[in-house]
């Protein structure tokens, strides 16, 4: 058995071992490749496979920013000596428990030599699986805990039901209690000298990286921005799949909160997205209690685990 850095020609095999071993995260080979040929802090060293002579036996992916943006832009300085663990799976069985010492004794080289000093799994905000590990995945949390790592949180997913009729009288009543020179608009490029302003308050890199005025360059009737005389407040956006609309990133400025922006923002994509013909929203990587205030529930659970390097 040996491990070795995974390259192209192995996307076919390894795609039927990741999806028979990761079944509440399914792809396919496009996604795949993008998720890890295609990352921008993608370096061919932190990209794992173990295998023997007849098959792959599991594979991980780390990522590491060589300067606080990193080639995607989203990275900081606070967090620049983190390694992400953004994928960790073997087969089950003997020879799978063999494979993840492989896996993860070069994961750890690879994040040493890059001078980080530790391994989150995974809390990456480039081009994700997962914000954590799924905890119905016990066999892979239990590997990982045995070779050092230790939970350190949760992270939730949530979903609405978007056919509930109470999520209108929400936001009727939110709509009451917006001051009265508080506007809501859909994204034209005429704001861009207020969302430059915006941005820079927010600081929120991982949503707005180096580059971000090119995403913004034609109007968007899925971006909402809320503004106060000349200035923006707050900005959401959501994406009116269906029958599953998808919700996020949201971001109210921290002055402005306590005035009910964020719940406004919300409830207007809610009720946008099911007047497209979405019955159902799900918004990844949640603030729990923000969404559960408004008649969200979660459905989804993952595991943060770390280890010092």
């Amino acid at each position: 058995m040996r491990a070795r850095p995974f390259v192209e020609s192995d996307a076919a095999s390894l795609l039927e071992i990741w999806n028979a071993n990761l079944p509440f995260d399914q792809v396919c080979l496009e996604r795949l490749r993008r998720l890890t040929l295609g990352d921008p802090n993608y370096q061919p060293e932190g990209m794992i496979v173990a295998e023997d002579a007849r098959q792959i036996l599991g594979f991980t992916a780390v990522v590491v920013r060589r300067e606080p943006a990193g080639a995607d832009g989203g990275g900081s300085e606070r967090e620049f000596h983190r390694a992400y663990m953004k994928v960790f799976f073997t087969i089950p069985g003997e020879a799978g428990e063999t494979a993840a010492g492989l896996l993860l004794g070069e994961a750890e080289r690879f994040a040493r030599a890059a001078g980080k000093r530790q391994m989150t799994v995974t809390e990456y905000g480039g081009p994700y699986l997962y914000p954590g590990l799924d905890v119905r995945y016990e066999r892979l949390r239990a590997l990982l805990q045995s070779h050092g790592y230790r939970d350190v949180h949760t992270v939730e997913d949530v979903a609405a039901d978007l056919t509930d009729p109470r999520h209108e009288e929400r936001l009727r009543a939110t709509r009451e209690k917006m001051p009265s020179d508080a506007s809501l608009s859909t994204w034209d490029p005429e704001m861009l000298p207020r969302m430059r302003r915006f941005v820079e308050e927010g600081n929120m890199p991982v949503w707005f990286p180096v580059g971000w005025e090119r995403g913004y360059q034609s109007p968007d009737e899925n971006t909402l921005i809320l503004s106060r005389g000349d200035e923006i407040l707050g900005w959401a956006r959501y994406s009116p799949d269906t029958p599953t609309a998808y919700f996020g990133p949201i971001l109210v400025l921290r002055r402005a909160r306590g005035n009910h922006f964020g719940a406004l923002l919300l409830l207007e994509c809610m009720i946008r997205a099911r007047d497209r013909g979405a019955r159902a929203m799900i918004a990844g990587w949640a603030n729990t209690g923000f969404y559960v205030r408004l008649g969200w529930e979660i459905s989804r659970r993952y595991a943060v685990l770390e280890k010092e390097l």
